[in-house]
């Protein structure tokens, strides 16, 4: 698929992932809209990049995603590029009487839920272009599980599980025009997504790096992109997932819940 001249929507575009890929993709001559929560970051975020659009809405609450319905045709009426890069990664004490599980599924609510309410939500504005995309992104921890971040894994294991199933329906339905494609970041420590110093541990990959492999994806209709160590996660998922997620919760229950649960 061409990089240039589309129309594109991204949501959690005000930081990370998002707004790297925003960027990017708005220097190679697209139109950009992101999509956010807070009114404050969409409004910082359009300062330092006044070509941008912003639109207010949480893919969490999927009943704030409607007025797109009637905001699209009047600013992006050829949409044809969704990037679900919107998401959140909590640690959560599985043993605490006092989790509610409001707090336990929000990873869930924002990360899954939200990415199929945006694909549900704007498929037929996709379908009814010559060429579109579907970027979704899940994580190499959709391979091995989290011990920290039960509900996180989980929630990408979901998304990675419906970007397969999405795409093979636009397959069997014969809607090959709208490209369907997982993104599988590895650790990538300039994101904030994860508490703490992280720029040492393994797997950590620099943003630039991730946004020129997924760039190169996206231009070769890749239905997957296993950016960096997300190879080795996958590759680890498949020969010895046991002893795997062992070693993963090993350090990284002791890195966030180092007085024990």
């Amino acid at each position: 698929m061409k990089l240039t001249g589309n129309e594109i929507l991204i949501t959690g575009g005000t930081s990370g992932i998002g707004l790297a890929l925003a960027t990017n993709l708005l220097e190679k001559g697209n139109q950009v809209v992101v999509l956010g929560r807070r009114q404050d970051k969409l409004a910082a975020v359009q300062v330092q990049h006044p070509k941008l659009l912003t639109f207010q809405a949480d893919v969490g609450q999927p009943e704030s995603l409607q007025p797109l319905l009637t905001w699209l045709p009047a600013h992006l009426p050829k949409l044809n590029m969704v990037i679900n890069s919107a998401g959140i990664m909590q640690p959560h004490d599985l043993l605490d009487p006092h989790l509610t599980l409001t707090a336990l599924t929000a990873d869930i609510q924002i990360n899954l839920m939200g990415t199929i309410a945006v694909d549900q939500l704007l498929l037929p504005q996709l379908l009814a272009q010559e060429e579109a995309m579907i970027v979704n992104v899940s994580s190499g921890l959709a391979y091995l599980s989290s011990a920290p971040h039960p509900t996180y894994s989980a929630s990408k294991a979901g998304v990675h599980m419906f970007t397969s199933a999405l795409r093979e329906q636009l397959t069997y339905a014969d809607k090959n025009q709208v490209h369907v494609l997982e993104l599988v970041p590895p650790l990538v420590s300039e994101t904030g997504l994860q508490s703490g110093d992280l720029a040492g541990s393994f797997g950590n990959m620099k943003l630039a790096d991730l946004v020129e492999v997924t760039l190169k994806g996206m231009a070769q209709n890749k239905p997957r992109i296993n950016a960096g160590a997300a190879k080795i996660l996958q590759k680890m998922e498949q020969i010895m997932p046991n002893q795997a997620e062992k070693m993963i919760a090993k350090d990284s229950l002791k890195q966030f819940f180092p007085e024990g649960l």
